[in-house]
């Protein structure tokens, strides 16, 4: 065990020492290595050298190895000599060892000038997640810039942290800060998160999408259906149709036959084509009391291009 810790210590320190050597069989019982974020391999614009692609093998042998034996020597590389490239493997590793080090560690890399290595402690962190280290983000967030902003909140999203992407949707100082916070939210599925920013006096216009994306059908009919922002009510009544599901397609049949208002009808019209509901459209045009309506619906089920445009063309060219 002592010459595969040394072995480890040298291919990093060195690079092409051990070259040569034949590789060493896989232990069998050891556990796959989570996948390295694509952002990492690309991070040096350039294919790793072969120096590089042996530190980078033996990065991946300090998997194998207790937090004991391993955080040492990421120590050494993270303060030597070692690429940019390499360290940023080394921050991967560490975000897998379950020690208040490694958390010190990777929080301390997340405060660091080096955007590089700032951004890949802070997906690391994101990847690990380990809650306080998640934690550790918040004072991150609230003093960083546009850019680290996104990243913290990036790596909440990858650990699946809502509460911290809640607190930065409500605390946010503009509209834009809210509305990327509030769309990672509605990714997450976040929806009671959604619905207590919905109850806020002023909500973010951001919330519409969110909405939708979470698949929250109550809180866009909500939206849909009351006296607020007009342009508002009218992007839920369309993005209604991004929901999939029967009872989306039955709420916009329902919001277009009790209104008269042109603009709220074609919204559910377009959400309709959405959902591609053309049996929907259909029963709304032989309902339909005008001619006028009838040709709009006429026209929409020929946009779907179904059976159902070709029942309703036969039954407009019937004669009586």
């Amino acid at each position: 065990m002592k010459f595969a810790i040394a072995t480890l210590v040298a291919l990093l320190m060195v690079g092409t020492t051990f070259a040569q050597a034949p590789p060493k069989p896989a232990k069998p019982a050891m556990p796959a290595m989570p996948a390295m974020p694509a952002q990492t391999a690309q991070s040096a614009d350039r294919a790793p050298t072969d120096d590089e692609e042996l530190a980078l093998a033996a990065m991946e042998g300090l998997m194998a190895q207790s937090p004991e034996r391993a955080l040492p020597i990421i120590k050494k590389v993270l303060a030597g000599p070692q690429t940019t490239l390499v360290k940023q493997r080394a921050l991967f590793v560490l975000s897998q060892i379950d020690s208040p080090d490694a958390r010190e560690i990777l929080v301390q890399t997340a405060r660091s000038s080096d955007a590089a290595l700032r951004g890949e402690a802070i997906r690391s962190i994101g990847i690990g997640g380990d809650p306080k280290a998640l934690d550790g983000l918040q004072a991150i967030y609230n003093t960083g810039s546009p850019d680290v902003k996104d990243e913290v909140m990036q790596a909440w999203m990858i650990a699946g942290h809502k509460e911290a992407v809640y607190q930065a949707a409500l605390n946010a100082k503009t509209e834009e800060e809210a509305n990327q916070a509030i769309h990672l939210l509605g990714a997450m599925g976040a929806t009671d998160e959604l619905r207590k920013l919905g109850d806020r006096p002023n909500a973010a216009s951001g919330l519409v999408d969110a909405y939708a994306m979470s698949g929250d059908l109550a809180s866009l009919r909500k939206i849909a259906e009351g006296g607020g922002n007009r342009a508002t009510q009218i992007d839920a009544v369309r993005k209604i149709g991004i929901i999939q599901t029967d009872a989306a397609r039955a709420a916009l049949q329902e919001i277009y036959s009790r209104t008269s208002d042109a603009e709220i009808r074609e919204a559910a019209l377009q959400g309709m084509l959405m959902t591609g509901d053309d049996q929907g459209v259909l029963a709304l045009y032989r309902s339909a009391k005008t001619g006028e309506e009838k040709r709009t619906l006429l026209r929409t089920l020929m946009m779907m291009d179904g059976d159902a445009a070709l029942q309703a063309i036969d039954a407009a060219l019937e004669k009586k």
